[in-house]
């Protein structure tokens, strides 16, 4: 996986960014180490179209242009990776530029699941909800032809020690093959989560990649000048 544009798939994900260098209307401390907890679920969108939602142990079937799969066959060992066996299990939220701004960097704390120090680049708005995007470039999976996109929607609490609503969406523009039956348009995978503060941002132990901002570029660690961006 690679730091990637944010708004190449942008319409794939159905993802809207603000602007970072724009202030928060009150400063916001989110930063700190947490751990990521997956809810028991998968669902399965083609072009936005929700067509099955299955937990674990269960199964269903799946009809497309006259054919049928079974969900199953959408995750595997040898197929497209779902959301809870991709993503991180535990991350270091990090805010470059401080908490009277909106940018955000997720970066990856858990050893099981390479490489360590990779970076998610979004925004976090005013009332708490977050959208991270640049980062996640799903290009391992031998079940879809095209690159695949990650991104991860949630909101923090009021006490900012937790994320309520989390939900990492994983999706292709087309091009996927699931239990023999190819998908020529937009796939996409969704799973909920949610994330407990385990205690203060600490990155020590690992060298983390440089900060981006959410198009996944790296970002002058100067803090902007909001007239300025205004002004462009």
């Amino acid at each position: 996986m690679r730091a990637i544009t944010a708004f190449a798939g942008a319409a794939t994900i159905g993802f809207i960014l603000a602007c970072k260098g724009e202030p928060l209307a009150q400063p916001r401390d989110v930063s700190g180490n947490y751990e990521i907890v997956y809810a028991d679920n998968l669902r399965v969108y083609i072009d936005d179209t929700l067509v099955a939602e299955v937990q674990a142990g269960e199964n269903a079937t799946i009809e497309w242009n006259g054919e049928t799969f079974d969900v199953a066959a959408v995750c595997g060992d040898d197929g497209t990776t779902c959301p809870s066996e991709a993503y991180w299990g535990a991350i270091g939220i990090e805010q470059p530029w401080g908490s009277e701004y909106r940018l955000l960097n997720f970066v990856n704390l858990d050893p099981a699941r390479p490489p360590l120090g990779q970076r998610m680049g979004g925004l976090l708005e005013d009332d708490g909800s977050f959208g991270m995007l640049a980062g996640l470039d799903l290009d391992g999976s031998e079940s879809c032809a095209s690159i695949g996109i990650g991104v991860v929607e949630g909101k923090f609490d009021p006490a900012n020690t937790a994320i309520q609503e989390g939900v990492i969406k994983f999706g292709w523009a087309g091009g996927c093959t699931f239990g023999g039956v190819t998908i020529g348009t937009n796939v996409r995978l969704e799973t909920d989560v949610t994330a407990v503060r385990t205690g203060p941002l600490d990155l020590s132990g690992l060298t983390p990649e440089p900060p981006i901002d959410e198009n996944g570029e790296e970002i002058d660690e100067t803090k902007p000048d909001p007239d300025a961006e205004k002004q462009e």
